[in-house]
């Protein structure tokens, strides 16, 4: 039993070793090895382990075979390294036995080699779930295996003794069975916890690299004045020369790694900013000496490569139990990234901050609900110069922006976002906010909560609405100029045609009113007579709407006209109508024509008369006004600032209804029915001012009264003051007949002005066209006047027939004849101011009483 006891102690013995030998090899596996190399490496731990237990087996009396714990080694060199392990550790268990002079017995050799089998049949009854640490389910699986080749064995044996040993050897074989289950579990448990070892270890340097590659990418290096730091993980193993271990990533960091151990310290302090360099040392001596009232600083650090690095170094300590610093670890971190993003960031941000002032408008960020503004998350300092709100006060009360805005602005911008956060389209609003315009741009994205943040600027655009709005007012007066332009130049058309019309049918007329005796048909001549003046007026009514009228200003006080008008005045309006005027003292001078003026204030007067009903009061007023650019943009009006004189008539009538306002200066427009009137007159009284140069406006109110104001240009000159009768007509009849050049290329009108001349007593020599009358002028005897007409056919028109006539006689008076006021002024040459001018149609006394004055001038 000794040498049993003994054998046992050996197999422990041969464990220990097996596990000393096991943990090189497992820890060898870390290295890049060939699988073979590897699976020979475990064969060989596990068969010098084998070899050791077959030394320490016992033998059986008779050389009946031999007892040991060789089991566990040989089936977990097998289930662990599979055939080659299992091969390599049954060879050595062999010659382990043969060397030691035993005999090989063949049931002892097959033993072993069905340990072998049976490691490698529990590879597929229990693999592997982490190699090489066996699942525990293998003990009682490799026990079972080994104890069946044991019995095995032992059967075979005593097939050969006879059944007297089978019953001898009970007692060793339960030693043997006993001694198989030791070994088995015995080397289970130092496979499992070597294995374990091996798992930590290597689990240990993964971190260890980990940490490593951590440090280099994060731009991190520790160091360390803990001695049990040295030479682990990537600290280096000698210190420098304050005691300090430094890591390989520190030392990479600075580009010191090749700076001898005890000179790293100068090196370091050398590369340290010039400006950060003695706070940065101070706070490590300070650190060093176990002061704890700073535990990190901040500073600029070159690398040796001389690039620059922004880094913040941080230290801990460990005190022992007496309070003393027992050891210092800290990091250098390399933030120069960072700081190099956040000074960029802040570059951004303050080219953002300066775009945004320069924005006119509000750049914002908020949370919106369909009835208030939730809450201000972003507002910049625009706030201030469009409302007078500070940003933290729209903070405070998010509300206060919205209370500014009007309840459907809110709900239409409201509604813009509600889609916009719907199609990912960008919010655009145009509105008036108080206070002016803006453009509202902007994204929206839906909270999930019926509320919406809204990103987006809120653009001032009072100046573009302004210019727009001036633009389509330019492009009103434009257009308006073009159509009165059109006008003009249709009514030209055709009051030069209709007007040579006139002129035959009046003079024709009155050739027979002078020629006629009979009562009813004198009656009957008279009528049309006024038909064709009325004709007549429509013409000039057109044509001044048109600003094409004859016009022949003069210098005039305002007041002296109304003055001498309020005779007739009286006369046209109702006694029940009380007229009042106010003029003022002082009143500036003004260059008007003061027949045009004289009909478009009978005009006004008959305006008011009708909207009055026949009583009320009227009031005529004069004053001087200054108007301002302003004054003339806000009424849209082509009118040059400066001083002007003012001209009133206001009534006390029913007023104007804004419908009726709009068209009261359009020709033709009436509200008194087809007999009441043609409807040229206010358009007459415009068309006057305007190519007057001047302007007219109305006020009027309702059920109280209208006012319309007539403002003409002021000129510094003297304006005579003549009475009412001081205008006085020469009588053809007193004055001696003259030889005549009559040039008309309307045969008509020429036929009808002649028998005029010839009937007033005048020779008469008559001319088609300018040309003829040029001929005619040179090759006949002196002429005491020529009458022309403006527009005719050929080379010569009136006004240049009239240059050539006058190198030929300079002093020879003439008449011009046109269809209407603008004929007048064709190339602007041939006419002088002394020379008459007559609008056709003309009537007869007024014909001969101008030719009278040209002969008698």
């Amino acid at each position: 039993m000794s040498e049993i006891f003994a054998s046992i102690i050996d197999t422990a013995v041969a464990t220990t070793l097996l596990g000393a030998t096991l943990a090189f090899v497992f820890l060898y596996r870390n290295k890049p090895r060939t699988g073979a190399v590897h699976r020979s490496l475990l064969g060989l731990a596990f068969g010098i382990t084998s070899a050791l237990m077959v030394r320490a087996g016992y033998e059986l009396p008779n050389q009946a075979g031999l007892i040991n714990g060789v089991s566990g080694p040989l089936v977990f060199a097998a289930y662990i390294g599979g055939p080659l392990s299992g091969l390599i550790a049954f060879l050595f268990a062999g010659v382990t036995r043969y060397v030691m002079g035993g005999e090989l017995h063949p049931v002892g050799v097959a033993v072993e080699a069905g340990y072998v089998l049976a490691g490698l049949w529990m590879q597929r009854l229990a693999p592997f779930e982490k190699w090489p640490n066996p699942p525990i389910r293998t003990v009682p699986l490799a026990i079972a295996l080994a104890c069946t080749v044991v019995v095995v064995g032992y059967l075979v044996v005593a097939n050969r003794t006879g059944f007297a040993y089978v019953l001898s050897g009970l007692p060793i074989l339960g030693i043997a069975l006993a001694a198989q289950a030791v070994s088995v579990s015995l080397v289970w448990f130092v496979v499992r916890d070597l294995a374990r070892l091996s798992d930590a270890r290597r689990q240990s340097a993964t971190r260890d690299r980990q940490m490593q590659l951590l440090f280099k990418e994060a731009g991190v290096g520790a160091f360390s004045n803990n001695p049990d730091d040295a030479g682990t993980g990537s600290f280096d193993a000698t210190p420098d020369a304050s005691g300090f271990f430094w890591s390989d990533s520190l030392l990479e960091m600075y580009g010191i790694q090749d700076v001898p151990p005890e000179q790293r310290a100068q090196a370091y302090a050398d590369l340290i900013h010039p400006e950060d360099r003695d706070e940065m040392l101070g706070n490590g001596v300070r650190a060093i000496s176990g002061d704890n009232a700073m535990t990190h600083d901040f500073g600029r650090i070159y690398k040796t490569t001389g690039e620059m690095l922004y880094v913040k170094r941080v230290w801990h300590f460990n005190e022992t139990q007496n309070g003393q610093n027992a050891t210092l670890f800290g990091l250098n971190i390399d933030l120069t990234d960072i700081w190099n993003l956040r000074t960029q960031n802040n570059e951004t941000a303050e080219r953002l901050k300066l775009a945004i002032e320069g924005l006119p408008g509000l750049v914002f960020q908020a949370i919106i609900a369909p009835d208030r503004i939730v809450k201000n998350i972003y507002l910049s300092d625009k706030i201030i110069d469009i409302w007078g709100i500070s940003p933290q006060q729209a903070y405070d009360d998010p509300n206060v922006l919205g209370d500014l805005l009007p309840n459907d602005v809110f709900q239409v911008v409201f509604q813009k976002i509600v889609e916009s956060a719907r199609t990912g389209t960008p919010v655009y609003v145009r509105h008036q906010v108080p206070p002016g315009w803006a453009d509202f741009h902007g994204q929206a994205t839906d909270l999930g909560d019926g509320t919406y943040r809204i990103e987006g600027v809120l653009i001032d655009v009072n100046a573009e609405v302004a210019a727009q709005q001036d633009a389509e007012r330019q492009a009103k007066i434009a257009q308006s100029a073009q159509r009165m332009e059109s006008i003009g130049k249709l009514t030209g058309g055709i009051a030069h045609d209709f007007n040579n019309l006139l002129a035959i049918i009046m003079g024709n007329l009155e050739l027979l009113k002078d020629d006629e005796a009979d009562i009813v048909r004198q009656r009957y001549i008279q009528a049309g007579l006024e038909a064709t003046a009325r004709g007549a007026a429509l013409t000039r009514a057109m044509l001044a709407h048109a600003r094409k009228a004859r016009l022949a200003p003069e210098m005039l006080e305002l007041n002296c006209v109304v003055r001498n008008s309020k005779n007739w005045m009286e006369r046209a309006l109702p006694a029940a109508i009380e007229i009042e005027t106010s003029l003022l003292a002082g009143l500036w001078h003004t260059k008007l024509d003061r027949a045009s003026l004289e009909s478009a204030l009978l005009n006004l007067l008959l305006n008011a008369r009708d909207a009055m009903k026949g009583q009320g009061k009227l009031t005529i007023e004069t004053a001087n006004v200054r108007i301002d650019q302003s004054y003339a943009d806000q009424r849209d009006e082509e009118l040059q600032p400066g001083r002007y004189v003012m001209l009133a008539v206001s009534d006390t009538g029913s007023g104007i209804d804004p419908d009726t306002l709009k068209e009261i200066f359009s020709p033709f427009f009436t509200t008194k029915g087809p007999s009441g009137g043609s409807g040229m007159g206010l358009a007459m009284v415009e068309g006057f001012v305007k190519q007057s140069n001047g302007t007219v406006q109305v006020y009027t109110e309702l059920g109280v009264g209208t006012t319309f104001k007539l403002y003409f240009p002021a000129v510094n000159a003297p304006a005579p003051c003549p009475s009412d009768d001081a205008t006085a007509r020469f009588d053809a009849t007193a004055h001696d007949a003259g030889r005549i050049l009559l040039v008309e290329d309307e045969l008509q009108v020429r036929q009808v002005l002649a028998t005029m001349l010839r009937s007033a007593g005048y020779d008469v020599v008559e001319a088609a066209s300018g040309d003829d009358a040029l001929r005619v002028f040179q090759s006949s005897a002196a002429f005491d006047l020529l009458v022309t007409d403006i527009v005719m056919p050929g080379t010569l028109q009136g006004t240049t027939l009239a240059k050539a006539i006058r190198a030929l006689d300079p002093e020879l008076p003439m008449i011009f004849l046109s269809g209407y006021a603008s004929e007048a002024t064709v190339h602007g040459n041939g006419l002088r101011p002394a020379d008459i001018r007559l609008m056709k149609p003309v009537a007869k006394s007024d014909f001969l009483n101008a030719v009278a004055d040209a002969l008698g001038s």
